[in-house]
């Protein structure tokens, strides 16, 4: 007879099935629920609270009924994100589920204890604040604690407060799970500095700060001790790691400057057990000669995301992408000529304010000729707060965006599929692509190669 440990309920063993008594343990532990909504940088947090949530001893759940705290970790990216969150709210008001989750509310348990943290609490607070926090506890009153990004670390000491622990553990090292995986996320920068007209992200994450190169590495080395093999580092902007604000207002795309951030991806590149290596995001205004060179290392990722949001240069400047159409689609071609297996993937935008059918075919046209491997297209989203929201009238009609949408989808798709067949003659493309241009009578839009 003896004890063995179950979460943080010691279970006694008397060579009787042990199951009865795991089962009782379960039913005893306090149950987390945790969603998470967009980007990979929300989801690195959610590993964090995960990782302290279970090293406290709670369970996690995916019955949104069953939980006894539930945390919501919100995007704020485009509208559709945030009506998400406050769908919760409903849910909560007619005691239903939380879709997709599964698992009805308990009509006896009281309230969950809510904790929203996120883009949308990250927007209501610090110094660039888009709205003041009263307006979010207006929106949704059953929300219990705003969390900024930054905050979630208060998590056991919120738990403490409400009864949900005793104590906090004196150690707060976080025991990094392993379950089989082998893929890890690492922040090497929070934060934005860049101001793109459209975007929450300056504001919800506050100013670009980046950690130090030894931070990142023994980091890196701990994972890969552990069995992670595969590392995707991880930044709003993470070509600009290192720089000064003044650095980083200089750099152009496919320029000669020496990065700091090439030489830490060649630093990791020399650990041994890592063996792929991958990073997100990065934009096209400072992804230089010297950033190119290392994506032929053996173990760099032959995927590479780079959003470019639209091949109008007016465009481009309205929303304050420090790169034009030309220069993105040379540093497209630098890429590949220098790793020619690699993939690409981009950001679109379609319907921003001002945007005419001619300038959404130049954004069309690039599409055609770079023929993206991958493309994540969205219709403009008013945020309140940005820069577009303040000096820009929203005026593409919504049956415009989705037309659009609709259309660029289909130009990428087919463009994908013609460069996925090179046996194919270039008049085979070409008509190919002309098949997919046919809409362009219904938009009033001349298409051309």
């Amino acid at each position: 007879m003896g004890l063995s440990q179950f979460g943080s309920i010691p279970i006694l063993q008397t060579g009787l099935s042990p199951i009865p008594a795991i089962i009782k343990a379960m039913k005893e532990l306090k149950k987390y629920f945790l969603r998470t909504y967009g980007c990979a940088a929300n989801e690195k947090d959610s590993q964090d609270i995960k990782n302290t949530l279970d090293k406290l001893g709670f369970l996690e759940t995916r019955k949104f009924g069953d939980a006894d705290i539930v945390i919501l970790n919100s995007c704020s990216v485009r509208q559709a994100a945030e009506d998400k969150i406050y769908g919760v709210g409903l849910n909560l008001k007619k005691g239903s589920t939380l879709p997709p989750a599964g698992g009805g509310l308990n009509p006896n348990r009281i309230k969950p204890l809510v904790i929203l943290t996120g883009c949308m609490v990250g927007s209501a607070t610090g110094e660039r604040k888009r709205y003041e926090l009263s307006y979010l506890q207006k929106k949704i009153p059953w929300v219990d604690y705003f969390l900024s990004p930054s905050q979630t670390k208060e998590i056991p000491n919120i738990l403490l407060k409400e009864g949900f622990i005793s104590a906090i553990p004196v150690s707060q090292t976080i025991p990094f799970p392993f379950d089989g995986a082998t893929s890890a996320y690492i922040n090497i920068s929070t934060g934005c500095d860049n101001f793109c007209s459209f975007c929450v992200v300056p504001y919800a994450r506050g100013p670009e700060i980046s950690h130090t190169k030894k931070e990142i590495v023994d980091e890196v080395k701990k994972l890969a001790n552990k069995g992670f093999s595969e590392i995707t580092l991880l930044g709003q902007n993470v070509n600009s790691w290192g720089l000064s604000a003044k650095e980083k207002s200089k750099l152009r795309a496919g320029s000669s400057h020496k990065l700091p951030f090439a030489q830490l991806l060649r630093e990791i590149h020399k650990i041994t057990e890592v063996k792929k290596i991958s990073f997100l995001s990065s934009n096209p205004f400072d992804f230089t000669k010297d950033l190119i060179q290392t994506l032929k290392l053996p173990k760099m990722s032959r995927y590479i995301h780079i959003a470019v949001q639209s091949g109008d240069d007016t465009i481009l400047k309205k929303m304050n992408r420090r790169h034009t159409a030309k220069e993105f689609i040379n540093l497209i071609k630098k890429i590949r000529k220098t790793v020619p297996e690699i993939e690409i993937g981009t950001d679109l935008i379609v319907g921003f304010p001002g945007e005419t059918e001619e300038q959404f075919i130049n954004t069309v046209k690039m599409c055609q000729k770079l023929k993206f491997n991958v493309a994540y297209i969205s219709m403009y989203s008013e945020r309140l707060g940005t820069i577009a929201q303040k000096l820009y009238k929203n005026d593409v009609p919504l049956k415009e965006k989705r037309k659009r949408h609709r259309f660029l989808t289909g130009v990428v798709a087919m463009s994908r599929h013609c460069e996925a067949c090179p046996e194919r003659s270039e008049g085979t493309r070409r008509s190919n692509l002309n098949k997919i241009a046919s809409p362009s009578r219904k938009l009033g839009i001349a298409m051309t190669r």
